[in-house]
């Protein structure tokens, strides 16, 4: 007994021991969960695949984050405060709660397994107007999501802003799996009549984590440090503080009376949900410029589209440098046929096309 002890304890050692950069209550943790922390170093990879989708027509587009930078922390954007750090950690973090939890589902990590919960509440509508309950194999979101704050919040220790916003968008990430959690159902009944359902959660699709944290990139919040270690959203800066001529005042004042009617309506519009918001405390680059030293590649030789005025356009993209007219070379597959049974065979063609990249 003690031998197969002994062979599980360094076989342990030897995973862990694998991981680069790892702090020691990280290793620790793997030490006691290996298979865990490998699903959660997947979960990782997933993030920074959906930030490069997310972000690929973007002038940075986490090119410089790797699986190791993100673990290690070395990488240069992961230690500033920019909207874009505040995503990669957010994703991040999302993506260790994410896999870890279909993981303990599926039955591919020894120390977790369905969700146990007794879900309580409302029913849900795909069980609406029959029996059912809930049954099946839900995925353990509240383990991937202990797993990914002892794994990932461990490393913010100082107290400083850096340390109070990651830790706050670590969190942010890991909400946006929870507030997207999916129900299925299934039909019990003699020849499908449906006479009871099962109903179980499933985390939601990984790509609706990486829009729903993109659109709160987009919205993200200004923040500063006060005294006492907590962050505090900071208003819109005033512009000019020259006294306004007293009919513009006055103007303003009418115009402020006119509004008053909807004023209480306006403000609870506006009213966000601060934890599901991103934090950030500095301003971001253009990302233009190739900088190693700042971890920013730039975006010269990026491929842009010429005709569009939005962010992908060579105009956005380019930073004003102009673009180049390029022929490209590529292989795919093609003239693909099914044979029974049951494989499909494809040739590979070569395609030539002009497109135009950054210069």
């Amino acid at each position: 007994m003690s031998n197969s002890v002994d062979d599980w304890a360094n076989g342990n050692a030897v995973v862990c021991n694998g991981i680069p950069g790892l702090t020691k209550e990280q290793r620790d943790l793997c030490y006691a969960n290996p298979d865990v922390t490998v699903a959660a170093l997947k979960g990782i990879q997933m993030a920074i695949s959906e930030c490069q989708h997310q972000f690929a027509w973007h002038r940075w587009n986490c090119s410089t984050l790797t699986p190791s930078s993100r673990t290690q922390k070395n990488s240069i954007m992961l230690q500033r405060g920019y909207r874009e750090t505040a995503f990669a950690y957010a994703i991040s973090a999302a993506g260790v709660a994410h896999n870890i939890a279909k993981g303990c589902s599926m039955g591919r990590l020894i120390s977790c397994g369905c969700d146990p919960t007794s879900f309580k509440g409302k029913t849900p509508a795909k069980a609406r107007g029959t029996h059912w309950k809930w049954g099946g194999c839900s995925h353990n979101l509240d383990y991937g999501m202990e797993f990914s704050r002892q794994f990932l919040d461990s490393r913010e220790k100082a107290g400083d802003i850096q340390s109070t916003v990651n830790l706050h968008n670590n969190q942010a990430g890991r909400l946006a799996v929870a507030n997207n959690m999916q129900v299925r159902c299934k039909c019990h009944g003699m020849s499908g009549s449906c006479e009871l359902k099962t109903c179980w959660k499933v985390a939601p699709e990984f790509r609706m984590v990486g829009k729903t944290l993109k659109d709160r990139f987009r919205s993200a919040i200004l923040v500063a440090q006060s005294n006492l270690g907590s962050v505090t959203p900071l208003t819109r800066i005033r512009g000019s503080r020259r006294r306004r001529p007293n009919d513009r005042q006055r103007q303003r004042k009418r115009d402020r009376h006119g509004r008053d009617g909807n004023i209480a309506l306006n403000k609870k519009k506006k009213s966000r949900d601060l934890t599901k918001q991103l934090y950030y405390y500095q301003k971001s680059p253009n990302f233009c410029e190739r900088d190693p030293y700042q971890d920013i590649p730039g975006t010269a030789g990026r491929r842009c589209n010429r005709t569009s005025p939005g962010g992908d356009g060579c105009a956005s993209l380019c930073c004003g440098r102009g673009y180049n007219i390029v022929r490209q070379r590529r292989t795919e597959r093609c003239r693909c046929k099914f044979h029974w049974c049951c494989f499909v065979q494809c040739q590979n063609c070569t395609v030539e096309e002009w497109i135009t990249v950054c210069k």
